[in-house]
This record gives C-alpha cells, structure tokens and sequence, in this order.
C-alpha cells in the first residue's frame, strides 16, 4: 500500500481525527507511556528502559523519579465532594485497531457532566491548588535533581527542563462504569489503571493559539524552524538512545546537536474537570554529549556516516529515507531506530516559552508513525533557577509555577483559546 504524506493523510471518512475535546470519546491514543498510577510513587519498572532506547528517543526515567496523578476542579462547597455520580470513565465512540492498544488496552477518557449550566462550586484559584498538590513531589524532585547535577554524568552535559504539556489523559485497562462522589474515590478508582497522555491537538486550537492568546499576553521573540531528529540505538549503551537533531541547508541535513534521551526526574498528571484539556507537568534533564561523543573521532564519524547515507524525501514518514543496508553504522555499533520530522513555532517571554510544534514522526522498531501537532510551555524561570545556584529557594519557585499555571488555566485548556 502506498504511503500518502501527511499533508494528504484522511481518515476513511473523511474526518479530522484529531483530539476533539468536546467529544472526548474520539480521541485516538498514540502516545506510549504506560505508567503504574495512583497516589505518588517513586521509581518506575526497569524493565522498560532498554526497549524504550531500542525504540528511539523515548524518555528513561532517573532512580528517584516521581510519579503523581489527580483531579483538579468540578467540586462541589466542600472542596472534596464531587457531584453525585457524574465523574466516571467513558470508552471511545470511534475506536481503531492498534497494536498499542493491544499491549496497553482500550483506551478510555474520565469524563464528567457539565459543571457549568449545573451551578457547581469552581475554584477561583486552581493554579494555587495544582501547587499546593504537587509541592512535596516537586521539592523532592528538585532535591533529586540537584543531586544528580552534583554527581555528573561522564561525557554528558546535564540541563533541566520543566515543562507543562497540553492534551488529554488516557486510560487504559479495565473499565470502570460506576460514577463516584468524591475526589478520594475518584483518585483511588481511576489511579490504578495504566495512563498515556495524548498531546495530539485540533486545527482550530493550534490556530488559536497565535491568533488570540499570544496577542493577549507579552512575548518578547518569536520564531520558527525546521529540524529532523535522527534516533539512533546504541549497541553498546542499550539503556540510552541518542538523537541527533540536523537542520536542512542548500538541500543537506547538517548537523545541528548531539543529544542522549532525556530523563525524567517529575511527571504529574492533572485531569482538570472544569476544562476541555488535560495537563501534564514535568521535570526532566537534557543530556547533551561533551565527550563520550563529540571528543571521540570514531564515534562522531560513525554517527555522521547515518547522516550522509539519510536522503530528504516528502513523501517517507519521518521526512528521511535510508537506503537498504544503511540504516547501521560501518561498524555496527549505531543504528538508525527512528525519525523525527518537525517545524516548529516558539513564541518567548522572560519566565516561559510556548512552543507550538507540528510533528511527522516514525519508529523504525515497530514500524509505527503519526503526525501530531502538540503545545508546551517551558518555563524558563524555574530553568534558569536550578542551572545558576545549587541552594533551593522553593517559595520563588513555587512563584514562577503559579505564574504559569495561571496563564495556563486561563488560555491554554479549552477548545477555543
């Protein structure tokens, strides 16, 4: 069957599959981030970690990593009550095959009556009460990511980054057809199923974005580029994946950096009732290679022979094509596992960043692709705090978060921003 280019990609009825947070059972999940749920836990499986650098790129998580998920919003005057029986999970209306599916289960989407037209008591102040929630998870992480910082990582340069993702929590498992009636029963019936968080957003909300909020708020810069991630497996550091992120000029992917996975030291995810969009918060460290790669001449000419062998093509998922036979290095040591095709729009201010991306990805591993558009907001201000100092002043920080969340829970969570 040919392959038909993003740009050209229709569902079979013609319809736009994107997430459509009005009707959250047409969600499609091809996120892959099947996680143990619940109140906060520390330390994810290992047993995830190779086949997640074998699948390329994909996030490893740090030894005292920390996990939380919970809900935000739809209660009723005593702060924990829910409306009788009208927070409970729904299986999608449109459902398509995937192996993914198969391995994690249906997905399903928490979903609620609508609180508004019913006079429910909503919070004034949400982004107060998201960091309150996650503020010994969050000091923890930070601690951990100090320590971290400290130890070092040999041929690699550590950076932070914290960031707030926009799309829609997905269950999966078990459905569960009950409603119930506080928020302690709600986190405990629906934190024990497995989770992915679907980032795949609508047309009309990434044409909103600097259509209507952007304008409304102070942007210092704006700016947009092209990049192609190239993920390779390396054979003899299984538990890591590297990408190289190339930029295209006079018609050539030239190099641009050198990266390892990222790995995640804070992940949180919020359902948030009273809105159409989900969040998801995270801490995580960047790792650039200093010496492991760029020092060593055998290595660097290993990993640039992927790139001279890689052809610019429209039409392959990922925007890259190898020919047969040069998808390896000449020693066999690197493997190309996955591409990564992306144009970017970054609108920057003094505290945050918001990135708005459009993405044509592919996994060579499981020969599995999507197209995504997806937003992020990196928050600049708690970056730049725990790169220049190694004391934890946590109520700036705390500060900075609120900032942002605020900014986030009024224009980046409904359909039409």
């Amino acid at each position: 069957m040919a392959y038909i280019p993003p740009h050209k990609r229709q569902s079979k009825d013609g319809d736009d599959t994107s997430l459509l947070p009005t009707t959250p059972s047409m969600l499609v999940p091809q996120f892959k981030n099947r996680l143990n749920l619940g109140s906060s836990s520390i330390g994810p499986k290992s047993r995830m970690k190779n086949d997640s650098a074998r699948k390329g790129g994909k996030i490893i998580y740090a030894k005292d990593s920390i996990s939380k998920w919970f809900i935000e919003g739809g209660s009723t005057s005593d702060g924990d009550e829910l409306p009788g029986d009208s927070v409970r999970m729904e299986p999608f209306l449109r459902l398509k095959y995937s192996l993914e599916w198969k391995r994690q289960g249906e997905p399903f989407v928490l979903a609620c009556d609508s609180f508004g037209r019913r006079g429910f008591l909503q919070s004034t102040t949400p982004w107060v009460s998201i960091t309150e929630n996650i503020r010994p998870e969050l000091l923890a992480s930070l601690r951990n990511f100090r320590e971290e910082m400290g130890s070092g990582e040999v041929g690699a340069v550590l950076k932070p980054t914290f960031v707030l993702r926009i799309g829609k929590i997905l269950f999966h498992g078990r459905n569960f057809t009950g409603g119930v009636t506080s928020r302690a029963d709600a986190e405990m019936a629906f934190g024990r199923l497995g989770r992915s968080f679907y980032t795949n957003l609508p047309d009309s909300y990434m044409e909103a974005i600097p259509a209507t909020v952007i304008p409304k708020i102070r942007v210092d810069s704006q700016q947009t580029k092209e990049y192609y991630h190239v993920k390779v497996y390396d054979n003899c550091n299984p538990e890591s994946s590297i990408s190289i992120k190339c930029r295209v000029i006079s018609g050539h992917l030239k190099l641009y950096k050198i990266e390892l996975n990222q790995k995640r030291c804070l992940r949180v995810d919020v359902s948030c009732l009273d809105k159409d969009f989900d969040l998801r918060l995270m801490l995580s460290t960047k790792r650039g290679l200093r010496t492991s790669v760029k020092g060593d001449t055998e290595k660097l000419t290993s990993l640039m022979q992927l790139l001279e062998s890689a052809t610019l093509d429209s039409d392959a998922k990922g925007g890259l094509r190898w020919d047969m036979g040069n998808m390896s290095s000449s020693d066999g040591r690197y493997t190309v596992v996955g591409v990564w095709h992306t144009n970017v729009q970054t609108f920057k201010s003094l505290q945050v960043k918001i990135r708005l991306r459009n993405a044509d990805r592919f996994d060579f591993w499981n020969s599995e692709g999507e197209v995504a558009k997806e937003v992020t907001l990196v928050i600049k201000g708690i970056n730049d705090s725990l790169m220049t100092g190694m004391v934890i002043d946590m109520e700036p920080t705390v500060a900075i978060l609120q900032e942002t969340l605020e900014l986030v829970w009024d224009h980046f969570l409904c359909c039409a921003p």
